[in-house]
């Protein structure tokens, strides 16, 4: 590969990673601006915790129709339409309108950040380079991701507080991702090359009977729960913390809703970058994937009882917190690898995963309805604390959950050794 060549590769790298930042960055504004969204939008913690669960159930059920779309239709164009179509919804977004439009917008946001985005970015990464350079091109990729994210939301945060008016900043920071929603669509057209798209439809019909097959046996295969159990118990830690901690450390450790906003980019943005470039690496220092999950997921179950006790002391609560953050970015960038310790064979990877996600991500549903209303029973007993005590209490359960889902990983690999070796 040439200079120009690897120019181009980069660019085109930049380009899709800076999308996928913004494409997850818009729709869980909540993450970095969530009492800013509450004041602007006049919501409730029920309202907002809705939206997100909106959000979710879309996302979710989009996943499977993401594939079939990448399958079909041209990688450059999905990719103009969600730039397109999120830019759209984003300027309908920053009339801040009543809840139930808010609710549409949200589901629109599903539709068009997964259906039409999510698997052809994959495919589009995958096909700029080689099987041996995948590793480090969604690594790098990632890497962007967070950068990209980390630029904007503090631009936006930069924005917001420049303005007397919550609603008014609030509309400048949704014009501002309006913008760039388009500026990425017209890089989209002019960077990215068109893929080739290969006419698959007699292969698929001739694998079309095994296709079931497959499903019963990925939904039957114990390999596939212990994958569930470990990655539902990761991404529900992960969706917990990063969604909560910020209005957590606002209204119980009563600091500005700016400087949570500011630490909410750290916790949700910078920590992703450094997550996914280390995660790996530590998990690949343990001899099994299980027994590097079970310490991760101990290491975060010491960080919330941290938090729970140290409330009172502002400072080192805010340290332990992002300490947190950074434990449970690394759960959501290494739970993917452990796929072959589960026993998970390569050719059933597609299939597989397309499963594990429908099952295992499904935390998006409903933590932010469960979150939500810990809160308000909190408020509405007049111990608001209380309501973040059970959200704390709720996290430290996953957590535990985590630690025996890794001993199960351990035990599995373990096994998989065994009959190995046995059968050399």
């Amino acid at each position: 590969m040439n200079d120009k060549e690897v120019k181009n590769r980069t660019l085109v790298l930049l380009i899709l990673s800076l999308i996928a930042g913004l494409m997850y960055l818009t729709p869980l504004l909540r993450f970095s601006f969530y009492d800013q969204m509450m004041d602007a939008l006049n919501l409730t913690d029920i309202q907002i915790g809705t939206l997100g669960s909106v959000y979710a159930i879309f996302c979710v059920i989009c996943y499977p129709v993401s594939g079939v779309l990448a399958d079909k239709f041209s990688t450059k164009k999905l990719l103009v339409i969600s730039n397109f179509a999120m830019a759209l919804i984003t300027i309908w977004y920053c009339l801040l309108p009543g809840f139930t439009s808010l609710i549409i917008i949200h589901g629109l946001y599903g539709i068009f950040s997964i259906a039409t985005f999510w698997s052809p970015y994959l495919k589009a990464v995958r096909q700029l380079g080689s099987e041996e350079e995948q590793g480090r091109l969604y690594g790098i990729s990632e890497g962007l991701r967070g950068i990209g994210q980390t630029i904007v939301a503090t631009i936006c945060l930069f924005v917001i507080s420049g303005f007397a008016s919550m609603a008014v900043g609030f509309r400048v920071l949704l014009i501002i991702n309006a913008v760039v929603f388009i500026l990425l669509m017209f890089a989209t057209i002019f960077v990215i090359p068109e893929d080739k798209i290969e006419n698959n439809e007699s292969k698929e019909k001739e694998k079309s009977d095994s296709i079931i097959t497959i499903v019963t046996t990925s939904l039957t295969s114990s390999s596939t729960w212990i994958c569930i159990f470990v990655i539902m118990s990761g991404y529900t830690l992960w969706c917990t913390a990063n969604g909560y901690i910020g209005t957590y450390c606002t209204r119980v450790l009563g600091i500005s809703a700016n400087l949570s906003s500011t630490l909410s980019i750290v916790r949700s943005y910078v920590i992703v970058f450094l997550a996914g470039f280390t995660g790996g690496f530590i998990i690949d220092k343990f001899k099994t994937k299980g027994q590097g999950m079970m310490l991760v997921f101990l290491a975060g179950a010491i960080s919330i009882v941290a938090v729970l006790f140290t409330s009172k002391v502002t400072a080192i609560c805010i340290i332990i917190t992002i300490v947190l953050a950074y434990i449970v970015n690394v759960l959501k960038s290494t739970y993917w690898s452990i796929l072959g310790d589960a026993g998970i064979p390569v050719e059933s990877t597609g299939m597989a995963t397309g499963i594990i996600s429908l099952i295992a991500l499904t935390p998006d549903m409903y933590v932010p309805i469960i979150i939500s209303r810990f809160i308000s029973y909190g408020e509405s007993i007049g111990n608001l604390k209380l309501g973040f005590d059970f959200m704390l209490i709720w996290l430290l359960v996953w957590s535990v959950l985590g630690i025996f889902s890794g001993v199960i990983l351990k035990r599995r690999k373990e096994k998989i050794m065994r009959e190995k070796n046995e059968i050399t």
